[in-house]
């Protein structure tokens, strides 16, 4: 879990104080300890020399002793054990030494038992006595006492009490350290959340706030003076100039898009009125070759002498090439760009007028255009395909299409560059999985690896200057997208180039644009 700041602040300044001033406390007991260890062990040593210079003063000349004046001495309380004894010492029956004359415990026998061997400290007594001389004993000193006279009265043991620390300078300065701790973290806390934190906190919001699209995100105001102070207010001013530049950018964008719409729009209808012009020659020669048939035929009906059965086969003339010529318009008008709603249909009526409308053109070039469905051709594949569901779509768009794929199949059969006529252009239709799948599949030079992901991007082609627009697949790619469908490219390189369209089959809802 990651912190936030105020808190990550707060715990460096509570931790930086209980360092330094914890650390300051400690080395200040631990010099005030020494200072009285050092105090103690001097005031022990200046004891035992008092100790001394006291007994033999409380002996008489007479070999007496005050026992009110040892008892009531002031400096016991430096000695944890004593015991004062005359020279007159004896021997039991077990040969313990045995006191025959004073015998003084100033602070007390009752506390010996059991932590003194008090017959070991006897007898090292008895030797201080004899000897003359201080001796070590049970861990304290036995030494002799001598009178005025210099002559030994008795001996003395004792042990001096060890050093007890007074309790510790932190028993008394702990709280005073922990509140004027908590003091100094709250108000450094405190200074530095007003000068620091706050508005750190301000410019991190903001500059959140900025980042997810809001302009008008702003910091202010600043602590005032200092750099940052400086830093809030420079990037107040930075957001506002974003502010200003996202504006002036949207506005432009929008105009931008406005232009290169018309530009698009444009562009798309001088393709359709160009795809149209290419077809030209080819709905001439099919409206011109029946008119020539009926200017013979009304020729022939001016006759007086015409049979009747011959004014008859004239009349079916003239009714067939009619015919054939209002279809051949039909079909170029199902092809005219107009406002119309989307309806069910049968896409086997766009894909058939189109294949009608390049068939002049195919025929000039050599090129087959082949159409099946369910496998089937002629007849018996355009009753197949009428049989397949319909479309919810609008046929002159779906037509213009269709006849797109078909007019750049053509040109890249005829732009082949080893000069062979002839190929083939096949179209196919069928229904699988809820969709009707249209391919166009050509026999021309087909596209090179690199270029395959692009050709259906607006204005891009791989045509010579001056010989295409780029426009005929964006087309495709465009109405294909506005029937919810897709479009799928396949070629390799000298062998050809599949478009396969997928359009959902009508089920009574409107599909969605892909």
């Amino acid at each position: 879990m990651r912190l936030s700041l105020r808190v990550r602040v707060l715990g460096t300044v509570t931790a930086a104080n209980l360092l330094v001033f914890g650390a300051a406390f400690w080395i200040a007991s631990q010099e005030i300890q020494g200072r009285l260890r050092a105090e103690y062990e001097k005031n022990l040593a200046e004891a035992s020399r008092v100790l001394f210079e006291r007994l033999q003063s409380t002996v008489d000349q007479g070999g007496g002793i005050r026992v009110a004046t040892i008892l009531s001495w002031p400096l016991w309380r430096y000695f944890d054990d004593a015991l004062i004894v005359h020279r007159n010492l004896g021997a039991d029956e077990r040969g313990r030494v045995v006191p025959r004359g004073a015998w003084l415990n100033p602070l007390g026998r009752v506390g010996r038992f059991g932590s003194v061997d008090e017959e070991a400290v006897l007898a090292d007594v008895a030797r201080a006595i004899a000897d003359g001389v201080p001796r070590s004993s049970q861990g304290g000193t036995a030494v002799p006492i001598r009178d005025a006279n210099g002559a030994v009265w008795g001996g003395c043991w004792f042990t001096l009490a060890p050093y007890r620390p007074p309790g510790s300078p932190f028993d008394v300065i702990l709280p005073a350290f922990l509140l004027s701790t908590a003091l100094i973290t709250l108000a450094t806390a405190w200074i530095l959340r007003r000068s620091v934190l706050d508005p750190v906190a301000r410019l991190a919001a903001a500059s959140r706030r900025l980042a997810a699209g809001e302009m008008s995100a702003r910091a202010g105001p600043g602590p005032g003076a200092g750099e940052l102070g400086d830093l809030i207010r420079t990037f107040d001013v930075m957001a506002a100039e974003i502010e200003g530049f996202d504006a002036r950018r949207a506005r432009e964008v929008r105009e931008a898009t406005e232009q290169v719409r018309r530009a698009e729009a444009a562009a798309m209808t001088q393709r359709r009125l160009a795809a149209t012009g290419e077809l030209a020659a080819g709905i001439a020669h099919e409206i011109n070759n029946p008119l020539g048939g009926l200017l013979n035929a009304v020729d022939a009906l001016e006759r007086d002498d015409l049979a009747p059965h011959k004014r008859q086969q004239y009349h079916g003339l003239l009714r067939s090439g009619l015919e054939r010529i209002r279809t051949t318009v039909g079909q170029l008008l199902r092809f005219t760009p107009r406002q119309a709603r989307p309806v069910p249909l049968s896409l086997s009526d766009p894909v058939l007028d189109a294949v009608a409308l390049v068939q002049h053109r195919a025929a000039a070039l050599g090129v087959e255009v082949r159409f099946t469905c369910a496998g089937r051709a002629g007849e018996a594949a355009v009753q197949a395909a009428r049989a397949l569901p319909a479309v919810l779509g609008e046929a002159h768009e779906l037509g213009q299409a269709v006849l797109n794929l078909l007019v750049n199949a053509l040109d890249a059969i005829e732009t082949r560059a080893d000069g062979r006529r002839g190929g083939r252009v096949d179209v196919q239709l069928s229904a699988t999985d809820g969709e009707l799948v249209l391919s166009v599949e050509d026999d021309g030079p087909g596209v090179a690896p690199e270029d395959l992901p692009r050709i259906s991007d607006l204005f891009f082609t791989t045509k010579d200057v001056g010989k295409g627009t780029g426009l005929g697949l964006s087309i495709v790619h465009r109405i294909v997208r506005e029937h919810g469908g897709a479009l799928h490219l396949a070629s390799e390189a000298g062998r050809g180039l599949l478009v396969e369209i997928r359009l959902p089959a009508w089920r009574g809802v409107r599909p969605e644009p892909a």
